[in-house]
């Protein structure tokens, strides 16, 4: 039986789980280590892919075959166990993002990157397909951008090129709407050709930084792949034809791969032009070519295509095209091809909500408890000698940082709408001021319970004072409130004010921006721990200080006297 969720330490097959990197339809990835230390990728596959004889044959060839290719923009296969429920591929761990998180953080790539992406990936195939192997489930998250090229991985559903049984029960194909050449949805067998559909695919989001063929519903991706409708809005001429031609549904009116190179090849050395300026020249449909003109780039025009989404894996029926049941013009919305109603209940299942609109997903603001708490240690210990200074210091940080987050997620709804443009960044920078007017207001209200709670405290504080019920050290009345209790006291006044504002109304945005800044000035666990690090350090040095009662700087306040 399968294990889930492999825990740090967990070994399986002489490899000892270091920690998950990702989950999908055919199975989860994790970082681990063989017998000598060495870190690699484990794909610990379903139950059901190695189910069967067949299934477990076939993969032992695929393994087998990919064991023998060694080319840089493969991640190398290097081991593989086909024998048992707990089937598992090995490849080597690359150190790079994946082109879906590269877009999504990046914005699309210009020019010379789409080049450069595009003859990555083309080499990459080519290998692959020398090899006798199809890699069936091309997509930007199977693509890692690092600093030698981009580099193609998980080879989790790969099926070897001669191989006529289907890798999934009868009926079925698997991949990731969107990447999934037309033709599969048809029962075609997956092929080199429809591997290169996918590449095309995976170019189109990489160029606009949405998916080619929309997010949802999945019938609508479908039917969009299917006739080939593509999004390509706001690239140059000879770039969205080209992407165009090589996503044309029928695969023998496809621009040939090598032409696609050709073009980004000029758009790169020469510059795109818009889509009906003057001389861009319309051929007949079907073929995309760049020819050089006297200055200017001529391009042609192709069939529309559709926009891919970078959804999980998942599998689905085949179907005939013949009527697909859309209608654009139906007054109650898209009509929904027949025998595919289940599969957006299945995607769900496999993947959470995901939003409605471009595709695009909203990076988490991922909780920093560690960070947190060791900031908040620092501001309790610096509020026990500076308290005012602390408080108008925490003050303007939670400003600054609730400006901060308030403008991060505005610009990732925006992208969510209407997906990844290249003047994100710079509308965000402008809309600062707006976020900061918005930040202020609501920053109010935690504020003011803050200082109403501080208020209620001091005064409860000072009146046990006056009565004789609390004795602060050896303080007598008219001395200024000085000493170890003192500040203590002080520090824990402040530490308290900050904490309610912390959690005080309307506050999720403060610790939303909060989460979004540490994320940039502490990035991973290493900039963690250093943060972490740096306030225990300081943390330290005041508490000395504290304990060696050094005095309380009350300034810009005039120093409280004991009652």
């Amino acid at each position: 039986m399968e294990r889930i969720g492999l825990t740090p330490g967990s070994e399986i097959g002489g490899y000892t789980v270091v920690a998950p990197l990702g989950a999908g339809g055919m199975g989860t990835v994790y970082r681990a280590v063989d017998g000598g230390g060495t870190s690699v990728a484990l794909k610990l596959l379903h139950p059901h892919v190695g189910a069967d004889a067949a299934g477990r044959e076939r993969l032992r060839r695929e393994v087998a075959a990919l064991q023998r290719l060694r080319h840089p923009a493969v991640a190398a296969v290097l081991d593989a166990e086909a024998d048992s429920t707990e089937a598992f591929i090995v490849t080597e761990l690359v150190d790079g993002e994946n082109l879906a998180d590269h877009v999504r953080e990046r914005g699309p790539l210009g020019a010379g990157d789409l080049l450069e992406l595009a003859s990555g990936l083309l080499d990459a195939l080519t290998a692959v397909h020398g090899a006798g192997v199809v890699h069936r489930d091309l997509k930007p998250s199977n693509v890692l951008i690092t600093d030698d090229g981009p580099v193609l991985i998980d080879f989790g559903i790969a099926q070897a090129a001669d191989d006529t049984a289907p890798l999934t029960s009868a009926g079925l194909v698997i991949g990731t709407p969107g990447y999934l050449a037309p033709e599969l949805l048809d029962g075609d067998e997956p092929s080199a050709g429809s591997d290169l559909w996918g590449w095309a695919a995976v170019l189109a989001f990489a160029a606009t930084g949405r998916p080619p063929f929309g997010a949802r519903p999945v019938e609508a991706v479908l039917a969009r792949a299917r006739t080939g409708e593509v999004d390509v809005d706001g690239l140059g001429a000879l770039t969205a034809a080209t992407l165009r031609g090589a996503l044309e549904p029928d695969p023998a009116l496809r621009t040939d791969p090598q032409d696609v190179i050709a073009a980004l090849t000029t758009v790169a050395a020469e510059g795109d032009l818009p889509p009906d300026e003057d001389g861009t020249v319309v051929l007949d449909a079907g073929v995309a070519t760049a020819v050089p003109m006297a200055g200017a780039t001529t391009v042609v025009a192709a069939p529309p295509v559709a926009e891919p989404r970078d959804g999980r894996t998942v599998a689905f029926p085949v179907e005939p095209a013949a009527d697909d049941g859309w209608d654009d013009e139906d007054a109650d919305g898209p009509q929904q091809p027949d025998g595919v109603d289940w599969i957006e209940d299945d995607l769900d299942a496999s993947e959470g909500e995901a939003p409605e609109g471009s595709g695009y997903e909203r990076p988490p603001a991922r909780r920093r408890w560690g960070s947190v708490l060791a900031l908040g240690a620092l501001v309790g210990a610096a509020g026990a000698l500076f308290p005012v200074i602390v408080l108008i210091v925490v003050g303007v940080a939670l400003l600054v940082v609730r400006t901060i987050g308030s403008t991060i997620e505005s610009m990732h709804a925006r992208r969510e709408r209407s997906g990844v443009r290249r003047g994100d960044a710079a509308r965000a920078v402008a809309t600062g001021p707006w976020h900061l007017v918005r930040a202020a207001a609501g920053l109010v209200p935690s504020l003011v319970v803050s200082a109403s709670v501080m208020v209620i405290v001091v005064g409860v504080i000072w009146w046990l004072f006056d009565e004789g019920t609390w004795v602060l050290g050896d303080l007598t009345s008219g001395q200024e409130l000085q000493g170890t209790q003192a500040s203590i006291l002080a520090g824990s006044v402040v530490l308290l004010g900050v904490l309610v504002v912390w959690f005080g109304p309307l506050s999720a945005m403060t610790r939303t921006g909060a989460r979004r800044v540490l994320a940039i000035v502490a990035p991973g666990g290493l900039g963690a721990a250093i943060l972490v690090g740096l306030c225990l350090v300081a943390c330290v040095v005041l508490v000395a200080l504290v304990m060696n009662e050094v005095e309380i700087v009350w300034a810009p306040l005039t120093p409280p006297t004991y009652p």
